[in-house]
């Protein structure tokens, strides 16, 4: 086994805008993913209703993002997005969410905001013989497509 050490030292600029507070399509947002639909950790699968911190993540842009971002380039990916308003909704809406538990958003070393992309992507996909990365604390693995809750076992 080999191991990779590296320190993480980004320097992002954000563009000015208003202080964050969560907008009417976030906390909707939020609320339906977390408790209405009681989504997985996209990571690990863990569920609000098995006691999991449950947050969600901006997937694609971050809120604060957005007043720095070329529209015509947006669009091209997201044919939708022809105005600001348009891009304000859909940066708090579902279609640029994660749901993630509180270890695998803020977590020091499992994180998204912690670590890169690459080594983060890799606690979705282990296998149950293999750690990428050591948790500081165990984590439960939890099957990540578990039956529907209405359908029992033939």
């Amino acid at each position: 086994m080999s191991v990779l050490h590296r320190t993480l030292d980004e320097l992002v600029a954000y563009p000015p805008h208003e202080p964050r507070s969560a907008s009417t399509v976030y906390r909707k947002t939020h609320h339906h993913l977390v408790y209405e639909l009681d989504a997985p950790c996209w990571i690990c699968a863990v569920r609000h209703s098995q006691g999991g911190a449950m947050e969600t993540h901006h997937a694609h842009f971050e809120w604060a993002s957005q007043n720095g971002l070329d529209l015509s380039k947006v669009t091209k990916d997201w044919p939708a997005l022809t105005d600001r308003k348009k891009l304000a909704e859909w940066v708090d809406s579902e279609s640029n969410m994660l749901v993630l538990c509180a270890v695998h958003h803020r977590g020091q070393h499992t994180g998204i905001h912690s670590i890169s992309y690459p080594a983060w992507l890799l606690q979705r996909y282990e296998g149950e013989e293999f750690t990428f990365i050591e948790q500081p604390a165990p984590v439960a693995k939890v099957a990540l497509f578990a039956p529907d809750k209405g359908k029992q076992a033939a």
